[in-house]
């Protein structure tokens, strides 16, 4: 196990990334939980559908733009990391344009795939929105770096809570908005986190200089991005697969009982991207200065940390599955409780899968991080088609399960292949996670009781 001063280290690193998680898991939590209660399903699969869109697109900004930009410039010299800066902003404003080009030609017919005419406007207004995200998630990118996750969480809370006020708003006064109305509340209310952005970055992040773009930078930021990119799409491919074909086969009102047990599993997957978060910027740094037990020891202690957080919420979850669906979606949406129960497993697996790729991607070995994740993603087509005829929505959960639990085994081969890493040793240093934490709170107590008789 980690000593003590590297295991406080790790969580305070940690804390504000969790917290960051945490409120944009929660808030869009809480925002379904009140727009079930004014909207009929039917909109709430649309809506649904919108948001996994929206999803998709700041997802794919992820791998082209933050990735390379924050693998390079960790390793990067003070001249080279204004000229990164700089160049990655420009790459951002490209794939935007793009991105915005094809969202607005292809509308129209996402609508009519779906048979939800009003996807159309909704498109059309995130167009927009794309254009005022670049700057949101420049700043985003650019703090996640230097490890500012303070400044991340204060940015990101300011937009989640905007979109939720406005939505409270309606609840209050009984009332219900439309779709088109709160895509453009969103629109607002990433205005308004960029502009507290820029007041949170301005003394650090340097002014932009045409000057200072350099062609060979930016060709390296492509050459890496399009590895990146193209597993971002695979894992937006593994992660919406499910309920767009439950749109495609079923319905939207089938959409609508899905999304429940996505939404309460994506609360239990909070560790797991808090943890992802801060171990990205650090992992070149690790390989630089310690070789491959560097890279072993960031792995076990960020793969073991997650688990120690998730295992003890996975089975009260399943237990108290249909508790909690009545409790917070209502008797409507009883059908989500045995998908709950099968979706809350693979949280056990995702940080397997997604430590994996953040070693990739950090080292600047995208490519097969790339084709690892494509083969899930087909994996995942096949299964759901397959398994929704046979068991109906239930199994697209199975489908995206039995994809986990393959790709975990690939995935675990390959580490051991390049790095030597022993998956058991995960579990040992999970055991050392439990040991810490006990001692911490007996420490605790023993304080405070010395406290009170004092």
């Amino acid at each position: 196990m980690a000593t003590s001063k590297n295991s406080v280290q790790w969580i305070n690193h940690g804390a504000y990334s969790l917290i960051n998680q945490a409120s944009v898991v929660l808030f869009g939590f809480a925002s379904i939980f009140f727009l079930v209660r004014m909207l009929p399903p039917s909109e709430i699969g649309i809506w649904v559908l919108f948001t996994s869109v929206g999803g998709i697109l700041e997802t794919l900004r992820v791998g082209f733009i933050r990735i390379p930009f924050i693998s390079m410039l960790v390793v990067s010299t003070d001249e080279e990391r204004v000229k990164i800066i700089q160049s990655s902003l420009i790459l951002h404003v490209l794939l935007t344009c793009i991105v915005v080009a094809v969202l607005v030609i292809c509308a129209g017919l996402l609508a009519e795939f779906w048979y939800a005419e009003q996807l159309e406007q909704l498109f059309y207004i995130y167009s927009v929105n794309s254009f005022v995200l670049v700057v949101f998630l420049h700043f985003e990118y650019f703090l996640q770096s230097i490890l500012e996750f303070k400044a991340i969480f204060i940015a990101n809370f300011i937009r989640l809570f905007v979109f939720f006020a406005y939505i409270i708003g309606y609840y209050v006064v009984g009332g219900s908005p439309s779709l088109s109305e709160l895509a453009v509340v969103q629109l607002g209310a990433t205005g308004i986190a960029s502009l507290f952005s820029y007041l949170l970055v301005k003394n650090k992040i340097p002014v932009f200089n045409m000057g200072l773009v350099d062609i060979k930078i930016l060709k390296k930021l492509f050459n890496l991005g399009k590895y990146t990119f193209g597993t971002n799409i695979s894992a937006i491919l593994i992660r919406n697969t499910d309920s767009w074909m439950i749109g495609r086969l079923i319905s939207t009102a089938g959409v609508a009982m899905y999304n429940p047990a996505l939404r309460i599993t994506n609360i239990v997957e909070v560790p797991t991207m808090a943890i992802a978060n801060v171990v990205f910027p650090q992992v070149g740094s690790k390989m630089r200065e310690s070789g491959v037990e560097g890279v072993q020891s960031i792995y076990y202690k960020s793969v073991s940390l997650i688990l120690a957080a998730v295992i003890p919420v996975v089975l009260p979850v399943y237990f108290m599955a249909d508790f909690i669906i009545l409790v917070i979606f209502g008797n409507e949406y009883s059908e989500a409780v045995p998908i709950l129960q099968v979706t809350v497993f693979y949280t056990i697996l995702m940080p397997f899968s997604r430590q994996f790729g953040t070693i990739m991607d950090a080292l600047q070995m995208p490519k097969l991080n790339f084709y690892l994740s494509l083969l899930m993603a087909l994996l995942n087509i096949v299964l759901n088609y397959f398994l929704l005829q046979s068991f109906g929505v239930i199994g697209a959960a199975y489908g995206t399960v039995i994809s986990f639990g393959i790709i975990f085994i690939v995935n675990q081969l390959i580490l051991y292949s390049k790095f030597k890493i022993n998956t058991w040793l995960v579990f040992v240093e999970l055991a050392g996670w439990y040991v810490y934490g006990w001692r911490l709170i007996r420490n605790y107590v023993k304080n405070w009781i010395r406290g009170r008789s004092n």
